[in-house]
């Protein structure tokens, strides 16, 4: 081949390899993370899965800078329909939302029943002792709120009658408020349940025993569901890859739980322990605890009696997200 010819094709070569292999160096940039506001209701065990999601770094391996905010139910509600946050972890507050027409829906389910236990001051011996009583909540309207009321429902109570139902806020300030004797009962998750139980406080009732329905999951607007379903599978495939880890690592989780709730190894463990079996394997949404929620709107005549499960959750991005992880 001639020497002219030769350095032809070896330049026509050499360029079309750089036009089809990009640049690359040590430096180079990877793709920006996309910024996310998600409320939650309370520092607790409730919302143990978007913690492990951020503090092991779940979020951002999928590409999503996670900022986790505390708000009441009805604030993040607000913020959420505003666009002042983009999700919430209020599942009971978004189902009864989208019920009553808002243009939100459920996307997953973290716990498949709440596991509040009813813990009451020495003097209280038994649920049936509480009427009359006093009883500490973290809102009115939360799943928090409707699990005392469908447990108290359970022993005979009223609970707009027999007792007083009082919303404190945050698990923390319940349990301070307790403890100074402001409250009868409180109603609380791990670790403040254990926490109480170690310091000889009698735990009456668990509500996991009476009440079947999702306790905390994902939730947001329409909207956003039609037109950033990317963001959505992100942190979707996070918090899959946060209930895999709490299933399958009860030593990681126990260490975030010690440092995220400012405890010590003892009593994580025992908090983990306590808590484990109630969380989702897949983050699917059950329809049937869905139904449970909807059908006290619907005794209450808070929601026709015509809206079904499927007209408050949105199924499909789960079911994408899990097919994406691979199963």
């Amino acid at each position: 081949m001639k020497p002219k010819l030769l350095a032809f094709y070896f330049t026509l070569g050499f360029t079309a390899t750089l036009l089809i292999v990009p640049a690359s160096s040590p430096g180079q940039e990877k793709p920006a993370l996309e910024k996310v506001r998600i409320a939650v209701a309370t520092s607790s065990m409730a919302f143990l899965v978007p913690f492990v999601a951020k503090d092991r770094g779940l979020y951002l391996k999928n590409g999503a800078e996670v900022e986790l905010i505390q708000m009441r139910p009805n604030v993040a509600m607000a913020a959420l329909l505003s666009g002042d946050i983009d999700y919430v972890e209020l599942i009971g507050s978004i189902i009864r939302s989208a019920a009553k027409g808002i243009p939100v829906r459920a996307v997953s389910t973290s716990i498949k029943a709440p596991f509040f236990s009813f813990v009451a001051q020495s003097k209280y011996k038994s649920m049936k002792d509480l009427k009359g009583a006093t009883i500490g909540l973290a809102s009115i309207g939360g799943t928090n709120y409707i699990s005392t009321r469908l447990t108290l429902r359970h022993f005979g109570f009223d609970p707009d009658k027999d007792v007083k139902l009082l919303a404190i806020g945050d698990e923390k300030l319940m349990y301070d408020a307790f403890k100074i004797g402001r409250v009868d009962c409180i109603v609380v998750a791990p670790p403040y349940s254990v926490l109480a139980k170690r310091e000889g406080y009698p735990l009456l009732a668990h509500t996991a025993q009476y009440v079947t329905m999702p306790f905390s999951g994902l939730g947001t607007t329409i909207e956003r569901i039609k037109n950033n379903r990317g963001q959505i599978k992100k942190i979707l495939k996070s918090e899959i890859e946060a209930l895999r880890f709490i299933q399958s690592n009860a030593a990681g989780t126990t260490d975030v739980i010690r440092k995220r709730f400012n405890m010590d190894e003892k009593l994580a463990r025992e908090s983990y322990d306590v808590s484990v079996d109630a969380f989702s394997r897949d983050g699917r949404v059950p329809l049937d605890g869905v139904d449970i929620l909807l059908q006290i709107e619907k005794d209450a005549r808070q929601i026709l009696p015509t809206v079904t499960p499927q007209m408050v959750v949105e199924p499909s991005l789960a079911e994408e997200a899990l097919k994406e992880l691979g199963r």
